[in-house]
């Protein structure tokens, strides 16, 4: 089984939700299934400034 991961952002607009599906009709087509997806925090530049949250989509390829 292979994996990939990739940032799929945090903020979904209509625009971003057809975005996304063009990304998931993508992978398909790379023979890549859509998994999961998860949060995660990035810490801010140095720690010192505005940390990030964004979410992670998982896909499997058999």
């Amino acid at each position: 089984m292979k994996y990939k991961v990739e940032s799929i952002g945090s903020e979904f607009s209509n625009k971003g939700i057809k975005a996304l599906e063009q990304r998931l009709d993508s992978k398909a087509s790379e023979g890549y299934k859509f998994h999961s997806v998860f949060q995660v925090s990035q810490p801010g530049c140095l720690s010192i400034g505005q940390g990030t949250t964004t979410y992670l989509a998982v896909y499997v390829k058999d």
